[in-house]
């Protein structure tokens, strides 16, 4: 049997099986772990506000200290579609759309490392590296759009300078930059990655060495320009025009949320993500060292770039895991390193030769995993308790969020007839989502607060005289703050205040 034939009934199989295992895991592993950000919750909040109204934010209206100032929501998108599926069956579906959309990502990343002729073992070894190098940042938050586009856009790229799809594919890209500049601001990565690859290719057509399209040399030269400077456009195709783009940069540029914000920290080498990045990147580079003095194109390049964006700031990881693991597709045919595999008999190289063309998507592929999630989805809006994939199942965790403490803030909040309450960073985006009604102090929406009310923010929390000094100034009368904290000390230790609840996690305190 040939080789694309072998792949023409394997792969199909295979990724709807991928696909359906990492589904289950995910739902499996993320009960709670999928809502530990608090951007799962308050984009639900502003998803639902906007579809209310029919109308998108332009001023705050979550806190205290900042309401009515000028703020955007600049994942807008995002933010609809996470209501939209928080609406059908609560925190459940929206699990299930965050599991899904994150499966289908890494199930094409594995079909794309079978069909390079990796065993079955070989793909799951991989797939499992590239899943711990990115799984730190699997929350159910618009992020993941940004992992899942970056795939999509660099699968297309690689496609077509690997001639299996018409350059004429290259005008989904701009199309694709407009959905992603609405979705995260991650479409700035897009960019990136599309002008690299599509000037990098013009300029090779000028030196006579690129075979992108048939066209005349010149007219390919030009239509490359031009899809590049139209993806690079879209980032004004939104609601907000240029409001959105100096959001997203303002936030790039930052040199404060590296120290407050641990996803935008540096990639901490002895963490179980760090290793994993490292061990990806051993394997991008073995294979990159094998392959380019006989081939080398463009494409291959880009996980160099993201290797050192990851480093930088460790939210970049995923995005050089699932680039590093297509271009380890992309190039493992034609690497010296198979042929040395081959000559031991290695386990992780498959019986068949990898296939070079074109593989049509059967139904197999779609159809199963299409069942599985609607099955999944029916039994979460019909109320329908199984376990993993029914209602019920996703779950805040309540070791971590003030789940027994924000219960009581209502009622709190009507004895003290006012609606501010001060609270730490972390539970800002909690209480936007569990308690409607009260008007925080803080939440992660750092573009809003400003760099110099993040930076002395630390000091109030830590320093009991400043933090006593700051609800004086406000004249808050409720407070609800991690119960081992400096600032429960502090308000245990003040006799203007007194415990109206405490439980292992969280207290709230109020003024006598």
């Amino acid at each position: 049997m040939t080789s694309a034939r072998t792949m023409s009934i394997l792969a199909p199989s295979f990724r709807a099986a991928i696909f359906i295992l990492l589904l289950l895991t995910l739902l499996l592993a993320g009960r709670s772990r999928m809502f530990r950000d608090p951007g799962a919750l308050w984009h639900t909040v502003v998803g639902e506000r906007i579809l209310d109204r029919g109308a998108l934010p332009t001023a705050d209206e979550f806190s205290f200290t900042f309401e009515g100032h000028p703020w955007i929501a600049h994942q807008w998108l995002a933010e609809c579609i996470m209501a939209a599926a928080h609406r059908a069956a609560g925190l459940d579906s929206l699990l299930l759309a965050a599991a899904a959309l994150l499966a289908a990502v890494y199930a094409g990343i594995g079909d794309r490392l079978l069909r390079a002729g990796f065993s079955v073992p070989g793909v799951i070894l991989l797939l499992a590296i590239v899943l711990a190098a990115s799984s730190h940042h699997f929350h159910a938050r618009p992020h993941i759009a940004t992992i899942a586009l970056t795939a999509l856009t660099y699968g297309i790229l690689c496609d077509v300078e690997a001639r299996r799809e018409s350059a004429r594919r290259l005008w989904l890209l701009p199309l694709l930059m407009v959905l992603w500049t609405n979705l995260h601001g991650g479409a700035l990565a897009g960019i990136v990655n599309v002008a690299l690859v599509l000037f990098g290719w013009a300029f090779l057509l000028i030196l006579g060495r690129s075979q992108i399209g048939t066209a005349a040399v010149d007219r390919r030269i030009v239509v490359l320009i031009v899809i590049a400077l139209l993806s690079a456009a879209t980032i004004w195709v939104n609601p907000y025009g240029g409001q959105l783009p100096r959001v997203w940069i303002a936030l790039m540029g930052s040199k404060l949320l590296p120290m407050i914000i641990s996803e935008h920290g540096p990639l901490r080498w002895d963490s179980v993500e760090g290793v994993m990045v490292i061990a990806l990147f051993v394997v991008y580079v073995a294979v990159l060292s094998a392959t380019w003095r006989r081939m080398l194109r463009i494409t291959w390049l880009l996980p160099l770039l993201w290797f050192l964006l990851a480093v930088s700031r460790v939210r970049h990881a995923p995005l050089f895991a699932v680039l590093a693991a297509i271009s380890i597709a992309e190039m493992f045919p034609y690497s010296a390193l198979r042929e040395r595999l081959a000559a031991r008999g290695s386990a992780l190289l498959a019986r068949h030769a990898p296939s070079e063309g074109k593989i049509p998507m059967r139904w197999a592929a779609i159809a199963w995993p299409a069942a599985v999630v609607l099955i999944g989805l029916a039994l979460q809006v019909g109320g329908i308790r199984v376990p993993v994939i029914g209602a019920g199942w996703a779950s805040l965790d309540e070791t971590y969020w003030p789940v027994a403490a924000a219960a009581e803030l209502p009622e709190a909040m009507l004895e003290a007839g006012d609606h501010r309450v001060f609270n730490p960073m972390l539970y800002g985006g909690y209480l936007i989502y569990a308690v409607p009604d009260a008007r925080v102090y803080i939440d992660d929406r750092c573009e809003l607060y400003g760099e110099e009310f993040l930076r002395e923010f630390p000091h109030v929390l830590h320093d009991a005289q400043r933090l006593l000094t700051e609800l004086d100034a406000y004249e808050l009368r409720l407070a609800i703050i991690s119960t081992q904290s400096a600032a429960a000390e502090a308000l245990r230790a003040s006799p203007t205040w007194t415990i109206r609840h405490q439980d292992p996690v969280a207290s709230i305190f109020f003024r006598r």
